[in-house]
């Protein structure tokens, strides 16, 4: 999966194959939601390029605390 920053505040996943593709669409289910607050990717620890294997994200609301 390529990932492209396309300006300081938007990034870009581009999938290269038919499994990151389906990957990258459940996320986007997971993330984005019509009928409510969509959710928020926030990084966990730290990211050493040539040290770490990838990146790690948790999935959390956008707005906590939020009354619906």
């Amino acid at each position: 999966m390529k990932i492209r920053m396309a300006s300081a505040e938007r990034v870009e996943f581009i999938p290269e194959t038919d499994h990151e593709r389906d990957a990258l669409t459940g996320l986007w289910e997971l993330v984005i939601r019509c009928d409510e607050d969509s959710k928020v990717l926030c990084p966990v620890g730290q990211y050493i390029a040539h040290e770490d294997e990838g990146a790690e994200f948790i999935v959390q609301d956008q707005f906590p605390g939020k009354k619906s």
